[in-house]
């Protein structure tokens, strides 16, 4: 088992807003619910199966670490999830101090020696020099969930930090969203994208003198029309289209964004 399929990143997160250990729970179970694995099983089955083992013990240890873990009926594959919280949450870890960093794990009932495996990677992560500092200092969630990833053991799983790249094309038709698709970029640590001017065709036919009158372009149509492209793993394609349904909703309804992933065959100086 590869320990890069496990570890999504669409349930990475550097600001786990919690208050206390039940609030870090129900927000490790919505930030869980993030993964398609879970869309037939509910928040709140997460969040009973998560509270129910720290009842049996706290899985909150020392150095800031508390790694949350279960077994849940109806799930076939594991699912990581990594947060961090810079201020740290009273998670009755074993030092009794806080926790800042949750590795949270959560696997098929019926595969408790890979459940027991990963434990066992996980633990070893943050044995490795720096890697609490590291994580605590990231500032993206790629970052996170790549600086995790660098630390595992290739001993014990095959990792493969990153997927064959995808062309990620962007079709925004409204001005004000653009601030917004900016920030879920920046949100996942990309900066690098290539973005052209286009006109919809409707404000070119509008032009044409045979089609006037069928479009009442400058009236009814917004004359805004961007295309991004953006080189991106196929391991972010999940996480990236769930940060812009979380501010759009589905974009199957939603007229002002369009997303398309092509396979890369090629590229050389970008």
């Amino acid at each position: 088992m590869s320990i890069s399929e496990v570890v999504k990143l669409e349930c990475c997160e550097i600001d786990l807003k919690a208050t206390d250990k039940k609030d870090a729970l129900h927000k490790l179970a919505e930030l869980m619910k993030r993964s398609r694995e879970f869309r037939n099983i509910e928040e709140e089955q997460i969040f009973a199966a998560l509270n129910a083992r720290e009842e049996m013990g706290s899985t909150g240890f020392s150095k800031g670490i508390a790694i949350p873990h279960c077994q849940l009926e109806g799930l076939n594959k594991f699912i990581v999830a990594i947060a961090v919280n810079k201020k740290g949450i009273h998670f009755d870890s074993i030092d009794k101090k806080k926790s800042h960093i949750f590795v949270t794990i959560i696997g098929p009932v019926d595969k408790r020696s890979e459940h027991l495996k990963l434990l066992a990677i996980v633990s070893h992560i943050f044995k490795e020099p720096g890697v609490i500092e590291n994580m605590l200092g990231t500032t993206t969630k790629i970052g996170l969930y790549e600086e995790f990833l660098r630390n595992a053991n290739t001993e014990d799983t095959t990792i493969s930090r990153k997927g064959h790249d995808k062309l990620m094309i962007l079709i925004v038709k409204d001005e004000q969203i653009m601030q917004d698709v900016t920030e879920v970029f920046i949100e996942y640590g990309i900066q690098e994208s290539t973005i052209i001017d286009t006109q919809q065709m409707e404000n070119l036919l509008s032009k044409v003198p045979l089609f006037m009158g069928f479009f009442n372009f400058t009236g009814e149509k917004n004359p805004f029309s961007k295309i991004i492209f953006v080189k991106i793993s196929k391991d972010h394609i999940n996480a990236i289209i769930k940060g812009f349904e979380d501010i759009f909703g589905d974009l199957e309804s939603y007229s002002g964004l369009g997303v398309m992933v092509l396979d890369l065959f090629f590229s050389k100086g970008m």
